[in-house]
């Protein structure tokens, strides 16, 4: 099968190139870093999943002791879960009549402005399909924050640190890997005196005389490191404007500000089977990746309109809702 559904407008390297390239509004873009990729060769398909369970030990009962010439002890175990995966289609365009092609100053081609547009369009879409999904108070489990970070008397490092603890029970003693914030409530952490406190009454090299400074954004990374032990920490700071089009402007945060999420999303060892099945570990969510983002472009029939599209093939999915939690109320 064609790894894309773009044999009727071929794909353009030059535009493709465009459309995946980095640029600096994209480092408010945080869906992309997040979860684990796997590449899928058909849209598709079947996931296996280990029970974690089977790694926590032989059972109870069971002597793993074998004298010369006896059997070896059989461990057993419980069986594989399994759930289907779906790659979807997400595409979207822009055109620019011939006309202004040739009468463009533009110093670069149109076609290339257009790129750049559709790509920016294409990737805060994917970036609110991630939001939605590890947001999402109903695939995992929730809880809400004992006060708001930007309360007074709030105290966020106790709640995350009894978060952690709870997740590492339901995980059957894995550590959570991941950490993401809403702008709003990662900012009120700079603000807040437990953290702060922390910073003030640290003994490390280069930490402030008292904890009466606002923080900034390293320092609190930092902060959240050193007491959860969680490397990937991230902050969805990206806007998108909801509004439709000719009317006034609506713009809102893409990663809801008074939620967090804490989670595992690393780990799951996956492989994909000649079939397309895929066999892994359990992990809160995965990316399921038939095609990336691809670019192209086409005229109308009438030759009056150049159109420039891009398009990807993926899914986000939630696996395994014990293996993440969504902790709500966070910012006021």
């Amino acid at each position: 099968m064609a790894s894309s559904y773009t044999n009727i407008h071929p794909v353009d390297q030059i535009l493709t190139s465009l459309v995946v390239e980095a640029v600096p509004s994209d480092n408010q873009l945080i869906a992309g870093k997040i979860f684990e990729n796997i590449k899928v060769p058909e849209r598709s398909g079947t996931l296996l999943l280990e029970e974690t369970r089977n790694f926590m030990g032989a059972g109870a009962g069971l002597n793993l002791e074998r004298s010369p010439g006896a059997s070896r002890p059989t461990i057993g175990g419980f069986d594989r879960s399994s759930q289907t995966f779906k790659a979807l289609i997400y595409a979207a365009s822009d055109s620019i009549a011939m006309e202004d092609i040739f009468d463009s100053q533009y110093p670069g081609s149109e076609e290339a402005r257009l790129a750049k547009k559709v790509s920016r369009v294409m990737k805060l879409a994917r970036e609110k399909r991630a939001a939605d999904l590890l947001f999402d108070a109903t695939a995992f489990s929730t809880s809400a924050a004992t006060a708001t970070f930007d309360a007074a008397g709030a105290t966020p490092l106790t709640d995350l640190h009894q978060l952690k603890d709870t997740l590492f029970a339901q995980a059957h003693g894995i550590n959570p890997d991941t950490l993401i914030f809403g702008r709003k409530s990662f900012r009120a952490l700079a603000r807040n005196p437990e953290v702060r406190g922390y910073v003030g009454n640290s003994s490390s090299a280069g930490a402030f005389s008292s904890g009466n400074q606002i923080l900034n954004d390293e320092a609190v990374l930092s902060v959240l490191r050193d007491v959860l032990g969680i490397a990937n920490i991230h902050v969805g700071a990206a806007r998108q404007d909801i509004a439709k089009i000719g009317l006034t402007s609506n713009e809102v945060s893409v990663w809801d500000d008074t939620r967090l999420f804490m989670g595992i999303l690393h780990g799951s060892d996956s492989i994909v089977q000649k079939s397309g099945n895929v066999k892994g570990m359990p992990v809160a969510a995965l990316n399921f990746e038939f095609s990336g983002m691809v670019a192209g472009q086409y005229d109308s029939l009438d030759r009056t309109r150049r159109y420039v599209y891009a398009e990807e093939v993926h899914s986000y999915k939630a696996i395994d809702s014990t293996l993440g939690h969504v902790l709500t109320g966070c910012h006021s």
